[in-house]
């Protein structure tokens, strides 16, 4: 589908969109609203000599003040100050405000390991709309020193992608008639603040022209990359990269004023003071390890005696290099001179993950991809038979535990693994059903416009003024129409009977992929497998009951059976609720497999109300969490899903329990604590009613020390009710929330 293109102002607000949050957020957590929140009260923070200022609207709102003070881990007791000249209210801050404790979430990542991801403290992304918006140009220009680097940023992006609906209603020939289509359009979320030279993500290089240019080029490909690269970093390095390390120790107290100096200091100020080590997840970190991988780049570049594009070729995909060469000696020297210049900054090869390759360069994944392409393309899964008795040629594989036994196979072959292929098996599925799907929708619009023709013709034939030759002219159009429409008819028929076992097929597949190996960016290609599936079924439902309000057009739902029956939609939903069902019972959440959980819960509140999760299942999953700690986002996800429901009121309890837990060891410099206190106050389900929400908000506040002590209880409700009214989602979305538009963000904006 052609994606719409809208041109954008620039704000410089937008780097929380783009730049901040690592992809593996769970769903409908974002900053879509923070950013509408700063945009809207002019907020922001001004660097001082000792320390900063944070201006806000002056609109005299006592609200607004008590939520600066929240969001931004503000000491409530802080005194607001007024510059009535320029219309502005302002907290002036101490360098240690700035200072705070990054939210940290664990994903599963290689066999019983983790990977640990970050979200910064919303003070510190204020910091970096400003630090992006003074250095913008300086970070494009030191990102620019490399020929090999595969992704750097290049420009300030200018255009979004972007939907306002989840569905769009694609009209037939007659404009009252809507068959409601899943739409494809992203939702007011920007990819990255730049634009980026020349691959957004590193499979588009195995594919690219260079690579098979170099591929002809030269005899071998080394393949290596760096060990634990963020985690290694040291941030003052930045300084050592742009400058020169003697003289940036030489002089420690100017160079806290240059560009490397003031992005040292912020990547430590958002993690507490943490100077070994990046944070990991958000692209900012990326660009800043860019920076360093760029001036080793350019270092190995200099000092090669060998001639580029001619005796050798390098690649670098943030972390991930790619040498070609023909003599072992140039290899040797690359090799060496980047063990040389990469330990300068403390980085160092993963051995393990070093691979070479001679001609034909092919590699084991490569090979596996082709065999699985060829797998799913022999598969009837995914095609429409024409004819009930005869396949299409070549099609061999009628079921899924026919391509589950032979993807197995290819795995064996190939002697590649699991996470090898997940990501590329899980998005052939995803546009291999939105193909399918899309072959239905395209024979449904035909036969309308057919029968809306045929309708047309059919009254002007009733026209009496109408001549005898204009008669059989419309006769013998209505007779060649009659033929199509039959067939139509038939293949429609046809089709409707194959989708079912079709969509059956295709689930089960999902979950046998998916549930080898549970990760969050598998877990999010599931859900738009599955979402996909169930937004057509119950948009297929909506375009019928559209056409029903309409009893000039019932003519229409007499000729074509638009929708499923509800055996038919029961089978569907029932087996995505027992797919996800055998997940989690298979896989119980801990604390660095939590997230993956959580992207199929939305799915079950897709399904509706007669495919929930008893509250059994649900505790026995998160047993670890509901034990021990749970997390913001488990917190967060959880109370989503259960909403208000009478079933779920044991696990409100124990939700409200873990909160109060939380907020009586409360520090607002911790992300996790602000984050969690400001979604509190607007959730509406942390109560079974509007009364039981009100005193969980009132008790929350009071945890934490919020009211002063002379406020009376009539006054603590007004503010609390002030704070509720000012923005109804923060950054969990709790109403409104719409999982095609949040599965939408996520499409594009893997990296790897």
């Amino acid at each position: 589908m052609k994606k719409i293109r809208q041109g954008i102002g620039y704000k410089k607000e937008r780097v929380v969109l783009s730049d901040v949050l690592p992809y593996e957020v769970p769903p409908f957590f974002s900053n879509r609203h923070f950013y509408d929140f700063l945009t809207r009260n002019n907020i922001e923070l001004i660097d001082k000599p000792n320390g900063a200022e944070i201006r806000f609207k002056n609109n005299r709102s006592k609200t607004l003040e008590r939520i600066i003070k929240i969001v931004f881990g503000i000491n409530f007791t802080k005194q607001v100050q007024y510059n009535d000249g320029n219309n502005y209210r302002y907290i002036t801050l101490r360098p240690e405000d700035l200072q705070k404790i990054p939210f940290k979430f664990r994903i599963s990542h290689k066999n019983k390991d983790y990977r640990e991801l970050t979200v910064v403290h919303p003070i510190n992304q204020l910091l970096l709309v400003s630090f992006y918006e003074s250095y913008k140009n300086t970070m494009l220009y030191y990102c620019d020193k490399s020929k090999y680097s595969l992704r750097k940023p290049s420009k300030i992006a200018s255009l979004k992608y972007f939907k306002d609906s989840t569905f769009k209603k694609h009209r037939v020939k007659n404009p009252e008639i809507e068959i409601i289509e899943t739409n494809d359009m992203e939702y007011k979320a920007l990819k990255t603040f730049f634009s980026y030279q020349k691959y957004s993500n590193i499979y588009k290089f195995y594919e690219s022209n260079s690579f098979h240019k170099a591929e002809k080029g030269f005899d071998k490909l080394l393949k290596f990359d760096i060990s634990r690269c963020f985690d290694s970093i040291y941030t003052h390095s930045l300084s050592w990269a742009l400058t020169n390390k003697n003289i940036v120790k030489e002089n420690l107290g100017t160079n806290k004023n240059t560009f490397g100096g003031v992005f040292d200091k912020l990547m430590q100020l958002m993690n507490y003071n943490e100077t070994n080590g990046i944070v990991i997840g958000p692209e900012f970190s990326r660009i800043f390890a860019e920076l360093i991988l760029q001036q080793v780049d350019e270092s190995v570049e200099k000092e090669l005696k060998y001639k580029y594009k001619v005796e050798y070729d390098i690649y670098r995909y943030v972390d991930d290099y790619f040498v070609f060469f023909s003599k072992d000696k140039v290899k040797d020297e690359i090799l060496t001179l980047y063990k040389l210049k990469l330990k300068e900054y403390n980085l160092f090869f993963n051995d393990s993950k070093t691979e070479e390759y001679s001609k034909p360069i092919i590699t084991r994944i490569t090979i596996a991809k082709e065999n699985i392409r060829e797998l799913i393309e022999n598969t009837i899964i995914f095609k429409f038979l024409e004819n009930d008795d005869l396949p299409p040629t070549g099609i061999k594989y009628y079921e899924s535990r026919d391509v589950i036994t032979n993807y197995k196979k290819i795995l064996a072959a190939t002697k590649t693994s699991y996470k090898d292929l997940q990501n590329y098996f899980l998005a052939t599925i995803f546009n291999k059903t939105k193909q399918l799907i899309g072959k239905f929708q395209s024979e449904e619009r035909i036969l309308i416009n057919h029968l809306l023709e045929e309708s047309e013709l059919k009254e002007e034939l009733l026209i009496p003024e109408l001549s005898d030759d204009k008669k059989n002219k419309i006769s013998e159009d209505l007779f060649t129409l009659k033929k199509d429409i039959d067939l139509e008819k038939k293949k429609i028929v046809k089709y409707q009977k194959q989708l079912v076992k079709k969509f059956l097929e295709i689930i089960n597949l999902t979950f046998f992929v998916y549930s080898v190996l549970p990760r969050v960016s598998y877990s999010i290609k599931v859900c738009h497998i599955l979402f996909r599936i169930i937004d057509f079924v119950k948009n297929q439902e909506k375009t019928r009951n559209s056409l029903c309000q309409k009893p000039r057009y019932e003519f229409i739902l007499k000729n074509i059976d638009i929708g499923f029956s509800f055996d038919d939609k029961h089978t569907i939903f029932k087996t995505i609720y027992d797919g996800i069902n055998i997940v989690l019972n298979k896989n119980r959440a801990t604390v660095h497999s939590e997230i993956e959980t959580l992207y199929l819960l939305p799915i079950l509140n897709e399904l509706g109300k007669n495919y929930e999760l008893s509250e059994k299942t649900i505790k026995i999953h998160f047993k670890e969490e509901i034990e021990q700690n749970m997390s913001y986002f488990l917190i967060i996800s959880l109370l989503h899903h259960i909403q208000r429901k009478d079933k779920y009121d044991g696990l409100r309890n124990i939700l409200k329990e873990k909160i109060r837990k939380k907020f009586t060891k409360f520090e607002s410099r911790k992300t996790e604590d602000t984050l969690l206190l400001i979604d509190i106050l607007t959730c509406p389900y942390v109560g079974s009613n509007d009364q039981e929400v009100k005193e969980f908000r009132k008790e929350v506040l009071e945890l934490i020390k919020f009211f002063e002590p002379s406020i009376s209880n009539t006054e603590k409700e007004s503010i609390i009710d002030d704070i509720s009214i000012f923005q109804n989602n923060w950054f969990a979305k709790w109403e409104g929330s719409d999982l095609g538009k949040e599965l939408n963000t996520k499409r594009g904006h893997n990296v790897y």
